[in-house]
C-alpha cells in the first residue's frame, strides 16, 4: 500500500535534484561566458593598456592572483549564509579570471587554444557522467586530489618563479589533467550528496549551487589551461 507514496517521493526527490544541477550548470555556464568576454576584452580592446600595466608592476600579475585566492575563500564562507552575495562574488571572479588567463591565452596560437578547449570539455564531460553515475565512493580519492593540489600550487610557483624549466611544466600540466580530471568526478557525486543533506532548503540550496558551481568552474578552468599548455608545445 506504501508502493505508491514511495514512487512519488522517489520522483519529487529525483525532479529536485534535476533542478539543482540545472541552477549549478547555469551558473557554470554564466562563469565560463563571462570568462571568455572579459579575456577577449583583455586580448583584443585593452591588450596594450593590460600588457603596460603587467610590465610596468613585476607584482600586478601576483596580485591578480591573490585577489582570485581571496574571491575563492570568500565564496566558501558566504555560499551558504548569503547566497546573493556568493553570487556577486563568483561573477566577480569570474571576470577577473578571464583577465588572468587572458595573459595565458596570448601566448598560444589559436589551433592549441581550440585543441585545448576541445580536450578539456571532452574530459570534463566524460568525468562529470563518471561522478554522477558511480556507486563507488570518491571521498578518499577526492581529499587524497585535494592534498595533492597544494603540493602542485607550490611546485608550479617554484617552477614559475625559480627553475622556469619547460619540461617541469609539462610534467605539471600532465598531472594537472589527471588532479582535475579526477576533481570534476568527485565534485559531481558531492553535488548529488549536497541535496541529499539540504532538500527543502531552498535558501541553503541556492548558496551550494553557487559553490557546486565555482568547483566545476576551477575544474574546467584548469583542465582547459594544462590542455593548452600541453598542446601547445607541438
Amino acid at each position: 500500500m506504501n508502493q505508491p507514496s514511495f514512487n512519488n517521493t522517489a520522483s519529487t526527490n529525483e525532479h529536485g535534484l534535476s533542478q539543482f544541477y540545472a541552477r549549478i550548470y547555469g551558473y557554470l555556464g554564466i562563469g565560463i561566458a563571462l570568462s571568455a568576454l572579459s579575456s577577449f576584452l583583455m586580448m583584443n580592446v585593452f591588450y596594450e593598456q593590460f600588457i603596460g600595466m603587467l610590465t610596468q608592476s613585476r607584482f600586478s600579475f601576483l596580485m591578480l592572483w591573490v585577489a582570485e585566492i581571496a574571491l575563492v575563500i570568500y565564496l566558501g564562507r558566504k555560499a551558504t549564509t548569503n547566497p546573493t552575495m556568493a553570487l556577486a562574488g563568483f561573477i566577480a571572479y569570474s571576470l577577473l579570471n578571464g583577465v588572468t588567463i587572458s595573459v595565458t591565452l596570448a601566448l598560444y596560437s589559436q589551433a592549441s587554444v581550440t585543441k585545448g578547449f576541445i580536450a578539456a570539455a571532452l574530459t570534463f564531460g566524460s568525468m562529470a557522467i563518471v561522478g554522477a553515475t558511480t556507486k563507488k565512493d570518491l571521498s578518499a580519492m577526492g581529499q587524497a586530489l585535494r592534498s595533492m593540489l597544494i603540493g602542485l600550487i607550490v611546485v608550479i610557483l617554484v617552477n614559475g618563479f625559480i627553475l622556469q624549466s619547460s619540461a617541469a611544466d609539462l610534467f605539471i600540466s600532465i598531472v594537472m589533467v589527471a588532479v582535475f580530471a579526477g576533481l570534476t568526478a568527485y565534485d559531481h557525486q558531492m553535488i548529488r550528496r549536497y541535496y541529499d543533506q539540504v532538500q527543502g532548503d531552498e535558501a541553503t540550496l541556492k548558496g551550494l549551487a553557487v559553490f557546486c558551481a565555482l568547483q566545476l568552474y576551477l575544474d574546467f578552468i584548469n583542465l582547459l589551461l594544462a590542455f593548452i599548455r600541453i598542446f601547445g608545445r607541438d
